[in-house]
């Protein structure tokens, strides 16, 4: 299995007067799954395209276990990528589809064919040999897609948007296939997306990028629970914020003093942040206050209030089935786990 290092990777596009990705560092463990993530126009997808030679690097450098590859061709990399849009050969039949590269090896035919098998079991599409891409749905393109660049066994299985052309019900059925296949080969793979929801679900750990720039590199939990910032914090869904001063274990703000547990923050000026699930309804006695609801909406499984908390807009998740009336526009009793609030230095 191979490892990725960036080390201080910059792209800068000819006539740009921006690098697109600006002095990116990543370490990516052998076998792990991870997901560039970010808005588009972020350089998530740049910096792919850098890890597979398939752009220069106009600075830093690109490491497979330990071993610089800049100047190595795409094709001796051994890294593969697959595309958002497929780019299946359409005149050619789903097994030439797929044996396209062992061919390009000139490995054997029966060689070719028997591995085109094991592909086709593997992606569940066996029989589909003699069609054409024309004939297949969004779904089964893109797993032949997968087929296609696993079958050279890449020592890198790059991902652009791999989902991003599939309806709902497709997208589940893809995450589930692409989990299978990285469990089963345990290559290294790295793909990109700009749903965090996605990333959370399938990556072992995500690099979040604005700009060109990285903000954060951890496992999904981290960026739910310990948000580096607040436009981290709130790409993940999450713009509950309180401004305050923290001395010691205690953070006074315009709505009360709310208990915290110990952090490296220094005391002074932060901003408390609290997932919207994390808040509990009530008064429980600790970390208590009231706000007035501004709308309650029934979800389901869940009810979301929108609730003014000082000058800030917050959401709350809550029990469909609390028993106590938290109506709009009426004072409610909310409670803030001290273990459940994140501090941010202002």
């Amino acid at each position: 299995m191979t490892d990725v290092k960036l080390r201080n990777l910059e792209k800068v596009y000819d006539g740009a007067s921006e690098p697109s990705v600006k002095n990116l560092s990543l370490d990516i463990n052998a076998g792990e799954l991870v997901a560039l993530l970010g808005p588009s126009g972020c350089g998530k997808t740049t910096t792919l395209k850098m890890v597979g030679g398939l752009h220069d690097v106009t600075s830093g450098e690109v490491l497979f276990n330990g071993v610089r590859v800049n100047d190595i061709r795409p094709e001796k990399r051994e890294a593969v990528m697959v595309y958002q849009n497929y780019l299946l050969f359409p005149y050619m039949t789903i097994e030439d589809n797929i044996g396209f590269g062992l061919k390009m090896r000139h490995v054997d035919k029966k060689e070719i064919k028997k591995r085109v098998g094991e592909m086709l079991s593997l992606v569940r599409l066996e029989g589909f040999e003699t069609r054409k891409p024309a004939q297949l749905s969004g779904g089964q393109k893109q797993r032949i897609a997968l087929a296609r660049a696993l079958i050279i066994r890449p020592k890198i299985l790059l991902l652009d948007e791999p989902l991003s052309n599939l309806d709902a019900h497709l997208r589940d059925e893809m995450r589930e296939m692409i989990l299978k296949i990285h469990k089963s080969f345990g290559v290294t793979t790295i793909f990109v997306t700009h749903d965090q929801e996605e990333a959370v679900l399938l990556a072992d750990r995500i690099a979040l990028m604005f700009n060109g720039e990285l903000h954060q590199y951890g496992s999904p939990q981290e960026f739910y629970e310990k948000p580096v910032s607040k436009k981290v914090a709130a790409f993940f869904g999450n713009e509950n914020f309180l401004a305050g001063v923290k001395t010691g274990a205690t953070v006074k703000t315009e709505i009360g003093d709310f208990d915290v547990e110990k952090s490296d923050v220094p005391d002074g000026k932060v901003t408390i942040v609290i997932r919207p699930e994390s808040i509990v309804l009530g008064d429980t006695g600790h970390n208590s206050f009231q706000a007035p609801i501004n709308r309650r909406i029934y979800m389901g499984t869940y009810t979301r209030y929108d609730v003014r908390v000082g000058g800030n807009a917050w959401n709350v998740i809550g029990d469909p089935n609390y028993t106590e009336e938290y109506d709009e526009g009426r004072n409610a009793s909310f409670s803030l786990p001290k273990e459940k609030i994140w501090i941010l230095e202002e």
